[in-house]
């Protein structure tokens, strides 16, 4: 795979070839979610990082993917229940290589805020920015508000499962950037895309075990770029490929993109 650095949205819609996304950063390898697995997803040459917010008790964005800290960290509870100052108290690298461990990865590694992430990353890489928590008025405002500071209008999308979650983003700024999911199962069917088209999405998310060369050609047929979630696996990746497939979500980006 061809490395891409500093493209924009546009530039990678209209990339003749595979696009691959770092789900979670270098996910296997390092601690998901956090900064030093996105350092080694960009050092690989991943197209896009993908990550997860939830919104703190004091209304910061987080970078998350589970609805407690317990399987990734040395905490416990709800993100929505904890100050972002008690969080990052934390150590966020107990789960690597698929399984937790006994003993973290990294002497200290705290979760990294929205903010963070854009900071260091914004023109280094695009960005699949996945709302795992649906979150209420004051937080899509503000996953919004720094959206638009950091200037990520080509630099990244908002992939929600929430039509009034969409609704509320787009009311802040219609040009946000929407990559729409609704159920994993329902994400190929035709009607889903065609639902994602008319929403204006250029980017969707269909899931392995529901695709089909079907799926694919719907996808071409109303300018959709489908990124399969997920394979780890050269052979499936290729599978998918000729399937019609060119964008993969994947855990082992070093891997892929060998």
């Amino acid at each position: 795979m061809a490395k891409v650095y500093m493209a924009t949205l546009t530039e990678l819609y209209n990339h003749q070839g595979l696009l691959l996304t770092a789900h979670r950063g270098a996910s296997f390898e390092s601690a998901e979610n956090t900064i030093p697995a996105f350092d080694a997803a960009i050092q690989a040459g991943a197209h896009f990082i993908e990550f997860d917010l939830y919104v703190s008790k004091d209304g910061v964005p987080v970078v998350l993917h589970d609805h407690t800290i317990d399987r990734t960290s040395n905490g416990s509870g709800r993100p929505e229940d904890l100050l972002l100052e008690e969080m990052r108290g934390f150590n966020f690298s107990y789960f690597h290589h698929g399984e937790r461990h006994a003993e973290p990865l990294f002497e200290e590694l705290p979760l990294p805020t929205f903010e963070e992430v854009l900071r260091r990353y914004q023109g280094k890489v695009c960005m699949n920015i996945q709302l795992n928590g649906k979150p209420d008025e004051n937080g899509i405002r503000e996953i919004c508000r720094l959206y638009k500071e950091y200037d990520m209008t080509e630099r990244g999308y908002l992939t929600i499962a929430w039509l009034d979650t969409i609704e509320a983003a787009r009311s802040y700024s219609p040009d946000i950037e929407i990559c729409y999911t609704p159920k994993m199962m329902d994400r190929a069917k035709i009607e889903s895309l065609e639902t994602c088209a008319r929403m204006g999405c250029r980017f969707v998310q269909p899931v392995r075990g529901y695709i089909s060369e079907e799926t694919f050609a719907a996808c071409r047929r109303l300018g959709l770029r489908a990124n399969v979630f997920y394979s780890d696996d050269p052979a499936e990746a290729r599978s998918f490929m000729e399937m019609g497939a060119d964008s993969l979500l994947t855990n082992k980006i070093e891997l892929l993109v060998s």
